[in-house]
C-alpha cells in the first residue's frame, strides 16, 4: 500500500495523531495482516478494536469500531495500524533494565493470506461451506449479504418480499438514532445498497425499481428519526436515485405511471428525493410521461398566487417551494428562458428574485431584457436595495 505519514497526518486531529503515535511504540497494535490495498488489524485499547485502513481510488481510509471510528473519525487506532505497517510490521516489544521499551525489531507475519488462500484452494467446497456458514453466524453484515444474494439466486427470480424485510430491518431507527451511533447505523444500509445494486447487474431491472422505491421510502422515514449532522446519508439518498434511475432506463417502465409516481414523490418530500426528475428522467419518461408530468405540475402551479412588491413577507411554504423547482425543471427541458422568466417571476417578494431573473436573461445572451428587469427591481425597492442588484446594474450601464 502506498501511505504516508504525511496521509495518516492530515486524515486526524493532533490528539488522535498524539495518541495513535503512542499507541504504535507500546506495541499495541497486536496483530496485522495486508491484502488487496487493505490492513486488517488488531489493537490493544481499552478492548481490542478491529480496525481497517484501506487505499480506494488513490484515497487512504479507515474503520475501526470503537466509539470514535463508528463516528467516523479516523482514530488513534487507524494513526497506530498505519504507523506500524510503515515500520514493516507488529513490534516484538522488548523492556530494558530500566522498564523502558527498547527499540523493537520489526517482522513480517509468519503465516500470510497469501498462505490461507493456498489452504483454503485445496479444501473440497462442503468444508468451504461450513467455514462460511460459522463465520456468518459470528458476522451480521456477513450473514445478511449472504442471505440477500440466495434472495437473488432463487428458480422463480429473486425474492423481493425477502429483501424488503431487510431493508425494513437496516433501516430500523427502533425509536431514534443518536449523532455518535449514525455513521454505523448508514453502512449498514450502505451493505443492502450494494446488493440491490448487485441484483440491477445480475438483469433484474424492474424489480431493482421497486426495491429502490421501497428503500428510498425507508430511508426518508430513518432521517426523520435521527440525528444525521454528518450527513452519512445523504450518500445514500443519492446512490438508490442513481440506482433507481439506471433501473428504469433498463426496465422500460410505464411512462406514465412512472411520472404520477415521480411528480407526487417530489412535491412532498422533505429531502429533496427526486428532485428534478423532470430533467434526470427526461430519457425514460419521453414525450408521453413528460407531459402527464407536465399536466400535474401545471394543474398544481395554476393553484400559487402571485406575489408582488410591497405584499406582506409569507412564512416558508414548503409546497409552494417544492412546486417551483418542478416547474425551474420543466422549464429547463424546454430550454426556454421565457418559461423559467414566467415562473420566477411568479415571486417578487425581493429585489433578489429581479437579480435572480435578470441573471437568467444574461446567461441567455439576452443582455437589454436583464437590463429591464433589473432597472424594474430597482423601482420596486428604492431603498435599502440589495448591494447585488446595484453592482449588477452599474456593469450593466
Amino acid at each position: 500500500m502506498k501511505i504516508s505519514k504525511a496521509q495518516l497526518k492530515e486524515l486526524t486531529d493532533s490528539r488522535s495523531w498524539e495518541r495513535g503515535i503512542d499507541y504504535h511504540q507500546q506495541g499495541r497494535v497486536i496483530s496485522l495482516l495486508e491484502d488487496k490495498n487493505t490492513l486488517i488489524a488488531k489493537v490493544a485499547g481499552t478492548h481490542d478494536y478491529n480496525v481497517k485502513p484501506r487505499v480506494r481510488n488513490d484515497e487512504l481510509d479507515g474503520s475501526c469500531d470503537c466509539p470514535m471510528g463508528d463516528a467516523g473519525v479516523f482514530c488513534k487506532h487507524c494513526v497506530a495500524v498505519g504507523l506500524t505497517y510503515l515500520e514493516g510490521g507488529v513490534a516484538s516489544a522488548k523492556q530494558t533494565s530500566s522498564g523502558q521499551k527498547a527499540k523493537s525489531k520489526k517482522s513480517k507475519p509468519a503465516v500470510t493470506l497469501d498462505d490461507v488462500r493456498e489452504y483454503l484452494s485445496a479444501q473440497v467446497t462442503s468444508a468451504l461451506v461450513e467455514i462460511v456458514v460459522e463465520q456468518m453466524m459470528e458476522d451480521d453484515n456477513l450473514r445478511e449479504r449472504l442471505m440477500m444474494k440466495a434472495a437473488r439466486s432463487k428458480q422463480k427470480g429473486p425474492d423481493l418480499e425477502f429483501f424488503k424485510q431487510t431493508i425494513n430491518q437496516a433501516t430500523n431507527t427502533r425509536g431514534f438514532v443518536d449523532y455518535e451511533a449514525a455513521y454505523g447505523f448508514a453502512g449498514r444500509i450502505g451493505n443492502v445498497v450494494d446488493c440491490i445494486d448487485e441484483l440491477l447487474a445480475d438483469g433484474f431491472a424492474q424489480e431493482v425499481v421497486e426495491l429502490t422505491e421501497h428503500a428510498l421510502g425507508r430511508v426518508e422515514k430513518a432521517l426523520s428519526e435521527m440525528g444525521d449532522s454528518d450527513g452519512y446519508m445523504t450518500p445514500i439518498l443519492e446512490r438508490l436515485q442513481e440506482i433507481h434511475h439506471r433501473a428504469c432506463v433498463k426496465a422500460k417502465p410505464d411512462p406514465e405511471a412512472l411520472a404520477r409516481r415521480l411528480f407526487n414523490w417530489e412535491l412532498t418530500t422533505d429531502w429533496d428525493t427526486f428532485g428534478g426528475a423532470a430533467e434526470t428522467y427526461a430519457d425514460v419518461l419521453r414525450e408521453k410521461g413528460l407531459t402527464v408530468y407536465r399536466n400535474l405540475a401545471e394543474a398544481e402551479w395554476a393553484k400559487v398566487p402571485a406575489l408582488k412588491p410591497g405584499q406582506m413577507e409569507r412564512a416558508y411554504d414548503h409546497r409552494r417551494y417544492r412546486l417551483t423547482s418542478i416547474m425551474e425543471a420543466l422549464a429547463c427541458v424546454d430550454d426556454d428562458v421565457e418559461s423559467l422568466v414566467a415562473v420566477q417571476s411568479r415571486d417578487l417578494l425581493s429585489e433578489y428574485r429581479f437579480l435572480q431573473i435578470a441573471q437568467r436573461y444574461i446567461d441567455a445572451g439576452k443582455p437589454d431584457q436583464a437590463l429591464e428587469w433589473a432597472e424594474k427591481g430597482l423601482q420596486a425597492f428604492p431603498e435599502n436595495t440589495d448591494s447585488r442588484l446595484r453592482e449588477f446594474l452599474a456593469d450593466e450601464y
